[in-house]
């Protein structure tokens, strides 16, 4: 955990950059027709790409925070922005990246590196966020129902694919678990709750890592809460 701001800085340029490269990506992840990869609205259905446009934005905020400060003076410190709504969308990106790498890609053929758009949106961005949490977000800083907020934006997203079934003519579900018409909408919910789980899970296991710190060169879990930091003293 880094409390260099200017490290932070120049990591989260990278980090903007990368992800900026997989949002452009994910507008050719369709395709249409049998022609070469084009735009297509049917993009904004994927919850792959959804999850990386909340990385990029979250990522644009905490970056503008980070150089504001740096160019005020300040050396020290970590991410106070947004922190909640960063840590519920890093659970989002961390099951894009799990889903497409251990259930649907085969990292071990060479097609899997060949593919830059697939890499940049499944692996680069999400893991690069990834490790924005773990190398510099503050430790004790989330409380006990962080996780249960962190499964907001997948229900919200399910109830988006809901509308769009119901309101798009011919409309083709992106996941075979959220075909309502093929499972029904009982089939759909039993899916939902599964997927909740494995959701709550793994915040609450980043939750766990949140509550991890180094005391007298040992690591050990320390679930009281943060003190409140004092202003500095006036000169």
């Amino acid at each position: 955990m880094r409390d260099d701001l200017l490290t932070q800085m120049i990591y989260r340029i990278v980090l903007c950059c990368v992800s900026a490269l997989a949002v452009l990506f994910s507008f050719n992840l369709v395709y249409v027709g049998q022609g070469p990869f084009e735009p297509s609205w049917e993009t904004f259905k994927y919850y792959t790409c959804i999850s990386n446009y909340f990385v990029f934005a979250v990522s644009v905020i905490v970056l503008a925070d980070n150089v504001r400060r740096v160019r005020a003076g300040e050396r020290r410190g970590h991410n106070n922005k947004i922190r909640l709504f960063k840590f519920m969308t890093t659970v989002m990106i961390l099951v894009t990246f799990l889903v497409y790498c251990v259930l649907l890609a085969d990292p071990f053929t060479a097609g899997f590196w060949r593919d830059l758009g697939n890499l940049s949106y499944h692996v680069f961005a999400p893991l690069l966020f990834l490790l924005d949490f773990f190398l510099f977000d503050e430790h004790r800083t989330l409380n006990v129902f962080a996780p249960l907020w962190s499964v907001i934006i997948p229900l919200a997203y399910v109830a988006y694919i809901f509308l769009l079934g119901a309101c798009v003519p011919d409309f083709v579900y992106p996941y075979f678990f959220l075909d309502v018409n093929a499972l029904g909408y009982g089939g759909v919910m039993g899916w939902v709750a599964i997927l909740l789980v494995v959701f709550l899970a793994l915040a609450y296991l980043m939750w766990a890592y949140d509550k991890l710190v180094k005391k007298d060169g040992r690591w050990k879990f320390d679930f009281s809460p943060l003190a409140p930091r004092r202003p500095p003293a006036a000169p």
